[in-house]
């Protein structure tokens, strides 16, 4: 019981981020959200003071905008190569498991040897990392404390009668 109100607590918690203004930083590529949840891949963007100045991809027009319309700016920073190299030698150590399950036509297992699970693993590992290495990671650099956080209006009543303890969770929609 403690468990769940303790999930409950984590769920609830409103965490705060901390505007971080980089002033006169340059970056060569960024992901702006707005707060009307449009997404603007940006080049050549900078944070001055207030003001956030880059070149629109999408338009391709340079653009400048106050950093309160703004809910969170992005930048990349690396890849998923050992995310990717790690799920694909899972993937590929599971398979060959699975291979290995199978049965002649007389109903025989057919068992293989060690460089074969070796060989799937590591082609899985090579397949993963391949694929990580196309999938960017993109690193926060700003957080506009207005949009971020979590809120919900829960409303708990806990009441103990006669030896039973009721918990009573209304949420307003």
């Amino acid at each position: 019981m403690k468990y769940v109100v303790f999930v409950i607590l984590i769920f609830t918690m409103v965490f705060e981020g901390i505007a971080q203004t980089h002033d006169g930083t340059r970056y060569a590529k960024a992901k702006v959200y707005l707060q009307d949840h449009k997404v603007i891949s940006a080049k050549d963007f900078t944070i001055s003071g207030m003001e956030a100045s880059f070149f629109d991809s999408n338009s391709g027009k340079q653009k400048s905008m106050m950093v309160d319309e703004i809910d969170f700016i992005k930048i990349p920073k690396g890849n998923h190569v050992l995310v990717g190299a790690s799920f694909g030698a899972a993937t590929g150590a599971l398979s060959s498991l699975l291979i290995d399950l199978d049965t002649d036509a007389l109903g025989r297992p057919q068992e293989k040897d060690a460089g074969f699970y070796l060989a799937m693993t590591g082609g899985g590992a090579v397949l993963g990392a391949l694929v990580g290495l196309l999938v960017p990671k993109w690193k926060p650099i700003y957080l506009n404390k207005k949009s971020v956080g979590f809120y919900l209006p829960l409303q708990f009543d806990v009441s103990s009668e006669m030896g039973v303890a009721t918990i009573k969770i209304s949420m307003k929609i």
